[in-house]
């Protein structure tokens, strides 16, 4: 119920500061045709609200606690200027009337809408985190200390750590009838699991657990009936014929209209890297769906030859090898556009697993045999791991991130990450390097 009425909160937000625009702007006389012009507004107005609640779905606004203070900010603003770009691009489509509504109300609106959802959330944000008890929680695993200094860092407003295991001790049970919510680290084996599970249940205790990648596949199992005893069924971790279909023509419509968008800043990158010595492209070997070998295509960002002395090494923060141009240009993965060119061709989708290199791939299959599964589908311009993580997350958990993509694939998923790559572009710690001294 809370949450229903935010949304409509929102809503009432939204359309109140557009049509209070309409009435400024009306009553300055400062609308050629007045009629014209809301009636435009009265033909799209459906589209403004349904834009809104993706967006605000798709930037995580509705899990307004775990964020900080700039987040908000931040959110907000990219869900304003989604919105405005939206609305814009849904009177182009719709055109007839639809092109009458005035680009002056949709951005002077935009501009209030942006104030008071601002003012709003951050409200809301503010007494959410007043109102918040800290939780007593107990780590058990073998990254019980990696998770208690993400939580020490990150989210002491929430949680406290009281007792940390760094393996399965029968001694914890005794204290999670003290406790709020127990952390369960993949290494727990499931005779573990068994043991302290029932117990949270029984004292109305939160579980919250690393998947292993066995877990991974329940997701996308079905429910089955043997006789009459329940069973599931795991199908093999691929697309479906009519899935691979669509996602292809969803690559190639949206691919040429990114090529046609990115031409120009294509075409003044490629100017800038000229001038800075050396060649505008840069191709490597990767991996895609079935171990398939391609060249990718990428802005160069390094000097020439960079890895001939080094060898294939991944990038590091403050990586002396990176040039000007490429600094600036992998802070907002500027030189990933020709990418495009790999989704258009069919050897890239627009998302899916970032692709490797072979060298890296067989290192990691070695340690992990799971990582094999990614090449179960192709290759992606960005992933569920790209905006749910960083460039630094760990090989493990961008792999978990992978596996929950492909075993939970749907297109509407495809959209929301499309559109939560529009939010990680202007954030620095989604494409930093890993640090050499760790």
């Amino acid at each position: 119920m809370r949450r229903l009425l935010i949304i409509l909160l929102d809503l009432a937000i939204i359309y109140g500061s557009i049509l209070f625009t309409f009435y400024i702007l009306s009553s300055k006389g400062l609308l050629v045709d007045y009629q014209k012009n809301f009636e435009a507004f009265r033909s799209v107005y459906p589209f403004i609200g349904i834009m809104y609640l993706i967006l605000m779905y798709s930037f995580g606004l509705y899990n307004i606690n775990l964020k900080t203070f700039s987040d908000v900010i931040y959110t907000v603003f990219l869900i304003s200027v989604s919105l405005m770009v939206g609305i814009m691009g849904v009177c182009f489509f719709v055109r007839d009337m639809a092109l009458a509504f005035p680009r002056s109300v949709i951005i002077v609106s935009g501009l209030i809408y942006f104030f008071l959802l601002m003012l709003k959330n951050l409200t809301h944000w503010h007494i959410s985190r007043r109102l918040q008890n800290i939780k007593k929680i107990i780590i058990v695993g073998s990254e019980a200390e990696k998770l208690r200094q993400i939580i020490s860092h990150d989210y002491s407003r929430f949680y406290t750590v009281i007792e940390q295991y760094p393996s399965y001790d029968s001694s914890l049970l005794s204290k999670i009838e003290m406790i709020d919510e127990i952390f369960i680290c993949a290494d727990i084996q499931s005779e573990a699991r068994e043991i302290i599970l029932p117990l949270c249940l029984k004292y109305n205790k939160e579980i919250c657990f690393i998947p292993q990648y066995s877990d991974i596949s329940i997701i996308s199992s079905s429910l089955y009936k043997t006789g009459d005893i329940p069973t599931f069924r795991i199908a093999n971790m691929e697309f479906s014929p009519e899935e691979r279909i669509l996602k292809r023509t969803i690559d190639i419509v949206f691919g040429t209209i990114a090529t046609i968008i990115a031409l120009p800043i294509a075409l003044l990158l490629a100017v800038l890297i000229k001038l800075d010595g050396g060649p505008i492209f840069y191709t490597q070997e990767r991996l895609t769906k079935g171990n398939r070998l391609f060249k990718i295509y990428k802005f160069r960002t390094m000097i020439p030859d960079a890895e001939k002395m080094s060898g294939p090494v991944l990038a590091e923060v403050k990586d002396p090898r990176i040039t000007p141009v490429g600094k600036f240009m992998r802070a907002i993965r500027l030189d990933e556009i020709p990418q495009i060119i790999n989704v258009i061709k069919g050897e890239m989708s627009l998302v899916g697993p970032r692709p490797e290199r072979p060298f890296f791939t067989e290192q990691f299959e070695r340690e992990i045999p799971e990582y094999r599964f990614r090449l179960k589908v192709k290759a992606g311009l960005t992933g569920l791991a790209q905006v749910e993580g960083k460039y630094n997350t760990s090989v493990e958990d961008k792999l978990r991130y992978d596996l929950i993509y492909i075993n939970n694939y749907s297109v509407l998923r495809d959209f929301v990450i499309m559109l939560q790559t529009i939010k990680i572009l202007f954030l620095k710690e989604s494409t930093e390097g890993i640090n050499s001294n760790v």
